[in-house]
């Protein structure tokens, strides 16, 4: 793998779950020590780096800049910021993007994220001549996910990054495929490279609470269920029989930071303009083999989906003076578990809207040599751990 003791690495979005877990992966020295000489977080929400958990004496290796809005201003003002800013920002070798503005318009969305990162690449390539690789990490709504009963890829798994692009009716509000289009023109004749990494639900956290993240909410619903129900207790799978029995692909957040990296130092003609699935096992997983795991971190006992099955929302909803009690008495970031455990995102959709397989083909990783894997424990313990160590979870 090539390797330059000069490598200057800027993460866009670095207080999010890819962000984050792509700067602690830089600082801890993978995939070598001294691989990386730079690393600049930047972020658009304004953090204290004490409250990032990254690795720390790392001396001058890490800048975080916060309070960078990529949709503020002009070009000129955005070079402007960014010379200013960021330390020997001439020396920028790679960009990794996982910035992100939400919108329930789809066009506005696909609108706003494009520019934001045509923002970006094309600031950062004005003001680097060193520029190398851009990674952007999009994800499984690229195959149709979210169209759920109309799923264009039915029966047709493990999903392969050759496939089609959904159907136009969907496709024209999807920001992926406009951020993809603009790599690929930006790129042209270029020197730097890129490549488009393509996770599903990721399990991970960001220690400033992330209101889609899997294993937040479901940590949060687990740990008030043992603060109640008691250690031992039976908790039935709060989703529904298709949902225990369909296929996924876990993408652990390191997995995802991991093979990001990996993928940005390997030789142009083996991944510019390349998309490639990443997750942490290439054997598919249901919910019927991961709830009984997840459960047992909890020192609960996990079981299928039955007429006692409950949802978080209704299980906070009915134990509401307890869970506040609880959240008060151990310090823990109250509001943002509120928001956390009501949002029905990623987890209402796994557990309960989807009833086909979507494991990911991880094959074209592979090729590339990428043989990392986390097992179902290391993935969510891990994550749970980060969960409980953000003050999100009892």
């Amino acid at each position: 793998m090539p390797s330059n003791q000069n490598n200057h690495a800027v993460v866009f979005g670095c207080s999010g779950i890819n962000g984050w877990a792509l700067v602690n992966q830089l600082l801890s020295g993978y995939p070598a020590a001294g691989t990386f000489a730079k690393v600049t977080a930047i972020a658009n929400r304004p953090f204290k780096p004490e409250d990032a958990g990254w690795p720390r004496n790392v001396g001058d290796r890490l800048q975080i800049i916060s309070g960078i809005d990529l949709l503020a201003g002009d070009d000129q003002s955005l070079q402007e910021t960014l010379a200013e800013k960021i330390p020997s920002v001439e020396t920028v070798s790679h960009v990794y993007y996982a910035a992100y503005r939400e919108s329930r318009d789809g066009a506005e969305e696909s609108r706003l994220n494009k520019e934001m990162l045509r923002a970006a690449v094309q600031t950062i390539e004005i003001l680097s001549p060193e520029l190398q690789f851009v990674t952007l990490i999009t994800g499984t709504k690229a195959y149709g996910v979210m169209m759920f009963d109309k799923f264009p890829f039915r029966g047709q798994t493990p999903l392969k990054e050759s496939y089609p692009r959904i159907p136009d009716e969907y496709a024209k509000n999807l920001f992926y495929y406009h951020q993809v289009d603009l790599l690929r023109e930006l790129s042209a004749n270029k020197a730097w490279s890129w490549c488009e990494v393509r996770p599903d639900i990721i399990i991970g956290v960001a220690p400033f609470g992330n209101a889609n993240c899997i294993a937040q909410t479901t940590g949060i619903f687990l740990g008030l269920y043992r603060a109640i129900e008691g250690p031992g207790a039976r908790v039935p799978f709060p989703g529904t029989e298709a949902g225990w029995n369909l296929l996924s692909t876990d993408s652990n957040q390191d997995i995802i930071a991991q093979f990001c990296i990996y993928a940005s130092l390997q030789p142009r003609e083996k991944v510019h303009a390349q998309t490639f699935n990443i997750g942490d096992d290439a054997v598919p997983l249901s919910w019927s083999k991961r709830w009984p795991i997840l459960a047992s971190y909890f020192g609960l006992e996990g079981t299928g989906p039955s007429s006692d099955s409950v949802s978080g929302p209704e299980y906070i909803s009915r134990h509401e003076p307890e869970f506040q009690a609880l959240c008060r008495a151990r310090g823990l970031k109250e509001d943002i578990m509120y928001t956390s455990i009501r949002n029905t995102g990623s987890r209402g959709s796994v557990m309960k809207l989807m009833d086909f397989d979507r494991n990911l083909d991880l094959s074209k990783a592979r090729s590339l040599g990428f043989n990392t894997e986390l097992s179902t424990e290391s993935s969510w313990y891990t994550a749970f751990d980060r969960v409980r160590d953000a003050k999100l979870m009892l």
